[in-house]
């Protein structure tokens, strides 16, 4: 009877164990920058019985051309059928860290850790599977993890990855940028969740819409590696605010996501460029982010109640300073407690932003409705982060 019993428990648990998923390695930032050098291990949600060599699983495959390949470009499309190198396989125990980080097949490894990290990531937010918007063609994305090309892209069905020269003239492949893959993966989640519209109209809003969200999801999904949190809390001494003068601090030069989001444009002041058009938007979102975390610190006693008085978008510095030596002397004695608030601010503005992706129409998409909708969902999340939502939006003149 006990033998049974026991049986019965020990196959609990090994379900529970398979149940948990697989492991891979990641690079928050590209490798080749100072102090990432070192992969962080992270957990995707697919079980190691249900992945293949490849990788592959019921959303994502890799195939990695053993010849050179053309960009695919309508009517090209996927899936390659020519020759590819030997897949990256998982060790004995299943699990996928263990693949050397020179060889070619951790970059496939890498790109599909990223991708398929991104999506899980975001599925907890929305709250049910992201079903690709092209399933009615292809069960799966393809990735092509490699191109001698100096671009990366993501289509009807694939994701392909090329190469950035960097200042040292070297080669840097984009499948060992977590930022990249994100950015590309949050374009096919934002065709999954809003869709397209019916008719593309040049010069219009649908294009800046998707490249602020892009970078946003790029942005919060870098927030889940635990590695980032801490080098970026410890770089600002837990002050957010810090990071509005970003071009002053070398050591982050690395963090593009950030870069990106930090800025103090006004739509009044973007040019017809579709990226410049996304900053007031982006910067809006991790303004409310800054505020929403600020607030935590305040309130547990890890920040001078001075922090809520400053404006995000101008900074005075002897006044930064000031409050800055309070918040870097709480930092250093309880660290861990920021980092609790940051990813309290993290979740509850991504839930807002997913949220939002409900209630626009991609037909009748324009920056005002979008703010409105973030404003709305916001309130379902918690009444404070509307409010802090509305105030940054209209200060960036999107209401």
């Amino acid at each position: 009877m006990f033998g049974s019993a026991q049986l019965a428990a020990d196959e609990q648990i090994e379900e529970t164990f398979l149940s948990v998923g697989t492991r891979f390695l990641i690079f928050p930032q590209v490798p080749h920058l100072s102090n990432y050098g070192t992969p962080e291990t992270v957990w995707i949600s697919t079980p190691p019985e249900k992945l293949r060599a490849g990788p592959s699983d019921h959303r994502i495959y890799v195939s990695d051309p053993l010849l050179d390949k053309e960009p695919y470009e309508y009517p090209n499309l996927p899936p390659y059928v020519g020759d590819v190198y030997p897949p990256a396989e998982a060790s004995f125990d299943g699990h996928f860290d263990a693949i050397p980080i020179q060889s070619r097949q951790f970059l496939a490894a890498h790109a599909f850790a990223c991708a398929s990290r991104v999506l899980d990531v975001w599925e907890s937010y929305i709250g049910h599977p992201i079903v690709w918007h092209f399933a009615e063609t292809y069960e799966r994305l393809e990735i092509i993890p490699y191109l001698e090309w100096d671009n990366a892209q993501s289509g009807y069905g694939y994701l392909e990855l090329g190469q950035d020269i960097g200042t040292d003239s070297n080669s840097h492949p984009y499948a060992l940028n977590f930022d990249v893959i994100a950015h590309e993966i949050g374009h096919s989640i934002l065709f999954s969740q809003v869709g397209f519209p019916s008719v593309f109209r040049p010069g219009g809003y649908f294009t800046p819409f998707h490249e602020a969200n892009a970078d946003l999801i790029s942005l919060l999904s870098f927030m889940h590696f635990d590695s980032g949190l801490d080098r970026l809390l410890r770089h600002c001494g837990g002050n957010l605010l810090v990071l509005n003068e970003l071009n002053r601090i070398a050591e982050l030069s690395g963090d593009r996501q950030i870069r990106l989001a930090s800025n103090s444009r006004r739509f009044s002041e973007v040019s017809a460029e579709d990226h410049d058009q996304s900053r007031p938007f982006t910067g809006a979102v991790f303004d409310t982010l800054v505020d929403s975390y600020h607030t935590r610190l305040v309130r547990e006693g890890l920040a001078d109640e001075k922090l809520m008085n400053i404006d995000v978008k101008g900074i005075d510095g002897d006044t930064l300073r000031r409050v800055s030596e309070f918040t870097t002397r709480a930092f250093r004695a309880r660290p861990f407690l920021f980092k609790s608030a940051l990813v309290q601010a993290r979740d509850e503005v991504a839930m807002a932003l997913a949220r939002s992706w409900r209630g626009i129409n991609a037909d009748d998409l324009a920056f005002d409705t979008c703010s409105i909708a973030l404003i709305e969902a916001g309130h379902q999340v918690d009444p404070a982060l509307a409010r802090r939502l509305e105030i940054n939006l209209a200060w960036r003149e999107l209401l």
